[in-house]
């Protein structure tokens, strides 16, 4: 399924639409003429209650799976912004400290910002910790282990520069982590509960307005399921996270008054 997050949104979703959508039509139209002559009441009675079972369970399991690949996309949205908050506090320690050092640091930052947008979030795969930004990050954690202390005051900011830059450091590798492409085994389980679903329903009279309505629910599924995979993958595909509280920073950030 990789090669869906290549693909605008559009064309992903038609995709999976279709694939599902005509899977569902050939499953059950085939299997209704190998069993049709051998359907009795009974059967048509167990197949109905397994329909419905098998209806509640993927309805549950989409909400699981929808809920738990929400939940880690916004753990990676929280942690770029955590990240972005750091880095003002940063740059407002620096200045504060006012020195030649905390000058060259600050232009570092301004770099790590510059080749963080660049790169898009594409090298931390590639290349996750020898990258340029995150090269120019072991710099600046470098260089503020240098500052020099002539002050109490010098040597508190020190210390939050330090735990800073190091919150940092532990953000960045939240996001290497969550790089990996990744099929949540839930969507897995969810395309065997359709096939069965889809089985069970051939108990039911095939005409036109029902395989439609079966039509209609297979592509809602498959809405679900499309959307599902593209939370599982937060910094890849045409949903994926953008950088727009550096972009901030950037713009605003590095424009602040010292009072």
């Amino acid at each position: 399924m990789d090669f869906l997050l290549k693909l605008p949104v559009w064309m992903g979703l038609l995709i999976v639409i279709l694939t599902i959508t005509i899977s569902g039509l050939i499953v059950v139209t085939q299997t209704k003429k190998i069993i049709s002559k051998r359907l009795t009441k009974q059967h048509e009675k167990v197949g109905r209650i397994l329909f419905r079972v098998t209806a509640g369970l993927i309805a549950l399991l989409i909400s699981l799976s929808y809920a738990n690949e929400k939940v880690n996309h916004s753990k990676i949205l929280d942690s770029i912004e955590s990240e972005s908050a750091l880095i003002v506090g940063i740059i407002i320690n620096l200045k504060l400290y006012e020195t030649k050092e905390s000058s060259i640091i600050t232009e570092k930052i301004s770099d790590y910002i510059n080749l963080t947008l660049k790169d898009d979030w594409k090298n931390i795969d590639s290349n996750p910790y020898f990258n340029e930004a995150n090269k120019s990050l072991i710099e600046i954690n470098n260089l503020i282990y240098s500052l020099p202390v002539n002050s109490k005051k010098q040597e508190l900011i020190k210390n939050n520069l330090i735990n800073n830059v190091h919150e940092v450091i532990h953000f960045m590798q939240i996001r290497i982590y969550s790089q990996i492409t990744v099929v949540p085994y839930l969507i897995f389980i969810l395309v065997v509960g359709l096939i069965f679903l889809w089985i069970f329903f051939t108990v039911y009279n095939l005409d036109l307005i029902s395989l439609l309505f079966l039509s209609l629910y297979n592509v809602f599924i498959a809405i679900l399921i499309y959307f599902v995979f593209l939370l599982s993958n937060p910094l890849v595909g045409p949903l994926k996270i953008d950088a727009h509280s550096f972009t901030i920073i950037k713009t605003k950030g590095f424009g602040m008054k010292q009072y």
